[in-house]
């Protein structure tokens, strides 16, 4: 099953405009979010292209120019929560001990971090079988009260944009 919608903010075809593409799909792991967006795009002529400032993972940036849209803050709130949450390098802990060093660096870096830290290979994960930092892409369960919001948002600007 696959729920997709796209919000659109500012005037189409004018500076200023930007689009957000949410999608949700259930697979064999679970319920699977991501959302990116075009950042103030317009078609330019002259080269018979699309022309954007930002696009894929910019929606910090089209909240800044569209603070005051709700659902707007809503899926940016969601996104920082859920974004592929079925592509997680590291195990809770991991991504918890990394997050609290500040700006993540590069997947050495996290290595050796958590190697430091005695964490690389996280054993509270899986006891038999510990958990190496970056071995899989590991899947983050959402919410039921978020994936409610998600399923919730989508409908609501999917409706919209059908009217």
């Amino acid at each position: 099953m696959e729920l997709k919608a796209t919000l659109y903010l500012g005037n189409k075809g004018k500076k200023g405009h930007s689009k957000v593409d949410l999608k949700l799909e259930q697979n064999t792991k679970g319920w699977c979010f991501s959302a990116s967006g075009l950042h103030d795009y317009q078609y330019n002529r002259s080269c018979r292209d699309w022309d954007y400032q930002g696009g894929g993972q910019c929606l910090d940036s089209i909240l800044h120019d569209h603070s005051e849209n709700k659902e707007l803050q809503e899926i940016v709130r969601l996104w920082k929560l859920h974004h592929l949450n079925d592509l997680n390098a590291g195990t809770p802990r991991q991504t918890e001990y990394l997050e609290s060093l500040g700006k993540y660096i590069d997947y050495d870096w996290a290595c050796d971090e958590l190697t430091k830290a005695g964490l690389y290979a996280d054993a509270e994960f899986s006891p038999n079988n510990p958990y190496k930092y970056g071995s899989a892409w590991l899947y983050r369960e959402i919410p039921a009260n978020d994936l409610t919001a998600i399923k919730n948002l989508i409908t609501k600007i999917s409706a919209k944009a059908k009217n």
